[in-house]
C-alpha cells in the first residue's frame, strides 16, 4: 500500500503520492493511477481549456467517495469564481470538492486581487459555508508570492514547485506552512521531467520523488499522467520505502544544480 499522512490542519488522511491533472486525455487513464492506491486528484478548470474535470469527472464515477479532489480557479473576483466552482462541479460530477484553490498566485496583484473586497477569497468562503468546498488552498510558482499567502494563515493547502534543483521553497514557502500547519502539496519533481532527462548513472525515476518526500515538510508530491507506466513505477517505489540518506540527498544536490546550471529547467 501506499504511505499516507495527514494533510496538515484539514485532517485529511491523503496517500503521498498524487495525481496531477492536465496530462491524461482518458477516463482509463486516470483509472488506472487510481488504481495503485493514489486517494488524491488534483484538477483545475484552466487544463486543457476545462476538458480535463470532464475527464476526471467520468473517471470518478463510483469512486468519489473514496477520492479527495482538489480543483482550482483562475478567476480574481468573487463572481467569476463562483460562476466557475459551479462549473466545475458540474464537469467533475459532484457536490463539492475538498480542496478548491485560488490557482497560479504569482504576483503581487494577483495576491491583492483575491483578497481585496469582492476577490476570489471571498467566493471560497461563501463556497464552505454552502457546502461546496471543504478546505481553501493557494497554488503558484513564484515562491515568494505564494509564501506571503501561506503566511496570512488564510490558507489550508498550498501546491509549489519543490526539486532537488529548486530548493527556494524551504526559506520562502515551507516555515510559513509550519507556523499555521498548512498542508503542503508539490508539483514538478521532475521539473516535467527534464531532470530526469538530465541524469547521470545510478539516479532513477523515483529518485526525484524520494527526495522531495525526504523533507519533512511536505505531505504529497504530485505526478502528471504522461505515461502511466512510469507512474505505476513511481508508485511502486513508493510502496516499498520513502526516504534518502544524508549522502544521496547531497549527490541529488548537486545533480539538480549542475542541471539548473546547465539551462536545462526552462519552461
Amino acid at each position: 500500500m501506499l504511505p499516507t499522512t495527514t494533510l496538515g490542519r484539514t485532517g485529511l488522511t491523503i496517500t503521498r503520492l498524487g495525481v496531477g491533472g492536465a496530462y491524461c486525455l482518458t477516463p482509463e487513464g486516470y483509472r488506472a493511477a487510481l488504481d495503485c492506491g493514489v486517494n488524491y486528484v488534483d484538477a483545475a478548470r484552466a487544463y486543457r481549456d476545462g476538458k480535463d474535470e470532464e475527464v476526471i469527472g467520468e473517471a470518478l464515477i463510483g469512486r468519489r467517495q473514496n477520492i479527495i479532489l482538489g480543483t482550482k480557479t483562475l478567476q480574481r473576483g468573487a463572481q467569476g469564481a463562483r460562476g466557475e466552482l459551479e462549473y466545475s462541479l458540474k464537469m467533475l460530477r459532484t457536490d463539492y470538492v475538498d480542496i478548491w484553490s485560488m490557482h497560479a498566485i504569482n504576483s503581487p496583484s494577483e495576491r491583492e486581487q483575491i483578497f481585496a473586497p469582492g476577490g476570489a477569497y471571498e467566493a471560497a468562503l461563501k463556497a464552505k459555508e454552502d457546502g461546496l468546498i471543504r478546505w481553501i488552498g493557494v497554488t503558484g510558482h513564484n515562491w515568494e508570492e505564494v509564501g506571503k499567502c501561506v503566511a496570512t494563515g488564510l490558507f489550508d493547502t498550498c501546491l509549489c514547485w519543490y526539486n532537488c534543483a529548486m530548493k527556494e521553497p524551504e526559506t520562502l514557502v515551507f516555515p510559513a506552512a509550519d507556523q499555521h500547519n498548512t498542508g503542503i502539496l508539490i508539483m514538478k519533481a521532475t521539473f516535467t521531467e527534464k531532470l530526469i532527462e538530465y541524469r547521470w548513472p545510478t539516479i532513477f525515476p523515483w529518485d526525484f520523488y524520494y527526495y522531495v518526500l525526504t523533507n519533512p515538510a511536505v505531505d504529497v508530491v504530485l505526478m502528471g499522467l504522461r505515461n502511466i507506466t512510469q507512474f505505476r513505477d513511481i508508485a511502486s517505489a513508493l510502496e516499498r520505502h520513502i526516504g534518502m540518506s544524508d549522502s544521496k540527498l547531497k549527490y541529488m544536490e548537486a545533480y539538480g544544480d549542475a542541471a539548473r546550471s546547465a539551462g536545462k529547467l526552462v519552461e
